[in-house]
C-alpha cells in the first residue's frame, strides 16, 4: 500500500470497490495523532509538529476515507463465470477485429486479473492498384470503438458457441488453410491431442481449451470496454514480429464494470507519481536518467519517517538490521545463479583493477556471505537479518 493511502484519512462515508488480494485503505485500523496507520509501533517521531503539518497535508491530498462501504469484485479465481465472461469476449473481440480488419492475424488472447487482452499481427500490404506497399496498421482510440461496436452486433447475434476436437493433422490443415502462422507455432507447442478448438456460430474458431459460454448473447456487453493498445512482441522475443495488444475489461453487469473504473479514478488519485510532484516530495530529473527519483527535503522527512518505521517494526519483531556494499566481484552472482536467471535485468558489468565488478540486483547473496562468516548451529535459528538495501536491475 502506498505510504500515501495509508497516512491519509477523511471523515466522510462512501462506497469502494475493492479486487480481494490487493492492497485497500480499509485495512488501516489503527489511529494516532489524528492519522490512521495499519500497525501500531513506536510512532514517537510522528509526535513533532512539523512532521504533523507534512502528514496532514498528505492526508488531505490524498483523499483516502478513513470508513469505507466496501463492495468486494469477483476475480477470475473465485468466480467462474466471470472467467468464462472474460475468456469468451476475447474471442469475440478477436472476431471483431478480423471481421473489421481481415488482413489482422490472431496470436494469442488471455484472461488477466481484471479482464483479457488479445495480440494481433497487422503485415504489411500491396495495394491491388497501384502496386505501392501499404504500411502495417496502427490501431487507434476510433479503431477500438469500431472493434466494440463489432463486438456488440456479434453479442447481439447471439452465435452459439461450441467445442470441438480435432487431430493434429486436422488442426493443421485447416490452419494453412487459413493462412495463420502465428496459430501453427501455437499448435506446435501443444504436446497433448486431441486439439480442441472453439468456434463461434459457423464463421470464426480458434485453438483454445476453454471454458467458454454457451453462446455469444450470454455475454453482458454494457460491461465490457475496450481500454487501451499497447506494443507486444510475439514470444517475448525482441527479435520476433511486432504485435499489437488490445486491453479490456470484462464483469458481470454493468454495476460491476462502474466501481471497476471508480476503484482506478480512486488509484489515480493516489498516484505516487502526481502526489510527489503536487507535494514536492522529490521528482524525476531527467537530465540525471529516466526513473531517476531526486528526494526533496519534505519527501526526505516522509522517507526517514518510514525507514524509522520499518526498522522499529522489524527489531521488535525480533530482526536485527544490517548493512551491505552496493556492488560484488561478479563472481558471487554466478555462484548464486543470478547472472545466469536474471541477466537480462542487471546492469552492464565494469571493469575494477582487472576484476569484473557486478552491481547488487538482490540482497541475499550478501546475507549468506554474512552468514557463513563463522561457524552456526541449528540451535541459533531462526536467523533474522533485514536490510533497507539499495538494489540496481
Amino acid at each position: 500500500m502506498s505510504v500515501f493511502a495509508v497516512l491519509a484519512s477523511t471523515s466522510a462515508r462512501r462506497a469502494a470497490a475493492f479486487i480481494p488480494g490487493r492492497s485497500r485503505s480499509a485495512a488501516i485500523t489503527k489511529v494516532f495523532g489524528g492519522l490512521p496507520l495499519q500497525r501500531s509501533h513506536s510512532f514517537h517521531f510522528l509526535e513533532q509538529k512539523q512532521s504533523s503539518r507534512l502528514f496532514a497535508t498528505i492526508a488531505d491530498e490524498a483523499a483516502t476515507v478513513e470508513e469505507e462501504e466496501l463492495v468486494e469484485l469477483p476475480t477470475n479465481d473465485n468466480d467462474e463465470e466471470l472467467l468464462r465472461i472474460r475468456h469468451s469476449s476475447a474471442h469475440v473481440m478477436a472476431m471483431a477485429v478480423q471481421r473489421i480488419f481481415p488482413e489482422a492475424q490472431v496470436t494469442i488472447g488471455p484472461w488477466i486479473d481484471s479482464g483479457f487482452y488479445y495480440d494481433f499481427f497487422f503485415p504489411e500490404r500491396t495495394d491491388e492498384e497501384s502496386g505501392e506497399t501499404i504500411p502495417a496498421r496502427k490501431l487507434s482510440e476510433q479503431d477500438l470503438k469500431d472493434v466494440k461496436k463489432a463486438m456488440d452486433k456479434i453479442i447481439g447475434k447471439d452465435y452459439p458457441i461450441s467445442r470441438e476436437e480435432v487431430s493434429r493433422e486436422e488442426a493443421r490443415r485447416r490452419i494453412e488453410k487459413i493462412g495463420e502462422p502465428f496459430k501453427l507455432e501455437i499448435l506446435d507447442s501443444i504436446k497433448t491431442e486431441p486439439i480442441t478448438l472453439y468456434h463461434i456460430g459457423d464463421e470464426w474458431w480458434d485453438l483454445c481449451a476453454g471454458p467458454h459460454v454457451d453462446s455469444t448473447g450470454k455475454l453482458p456487453k454494457k460491461a465490457i470496454q475496450l481500454q487501451s493498445v499497447a506494443g507486444a512482441y510475439w514470444r517475448g522475443d525482441e527479435n520476433r514480429e511486432m504485435l499489437q495488444r488490445i486491453y479490456a475489461t470484462a464483469w458481470k453487469d454493468p454495476q460491476q464494470l462502474k466501481q471497476y473504473k471508480k476503484m482506478l479514478e480512486e488509484a489515480k488519485k493516489r498516484d505516487h507519481r502526481m502526489l510527489g510532484k503536487k507535494l514536492d516530495l522529490f521528482s524525476i530529473q531527467e537530465d540525471a536518467g529516466g526513473g531517476l527519483v531526486f528526494w526533496h527535503p519534505k519527501g526526505s522527512k516522509v522517507r526517514r519517517m518510514i525507514e524509522d518505521f520499518w526498522k522499529d517494526a522489524h527489531i521488535q519483531d525480533g530482526y536485527d538490521v544490517v548493512y551491505s556494499p552496493h556492488i560484488a566481484n561478479i563472481d558471487l552472482w554466478k555462484t548464486s545463479g543470478h547472472f545466469d536467471f536474471y541477466r537480462a535485468d542487471m546492469f552492464d558489468q565494469m571493469d575494477v583493477e582487472n576484476e569484473q565488478y557486478q552491481i547488487k540486483p538482490m540482497n541475499c547473496p550478501f546475507h549468506c556471505l554474512m552468514y557463513k562468516d563463522e561457524l552456526r548451529s541449528y540451535r541459533d535459528l531462526p536467523f533474522r537479518w533485514a536490510e533497507l538495501g539499495t538494489v540496481y536491475r
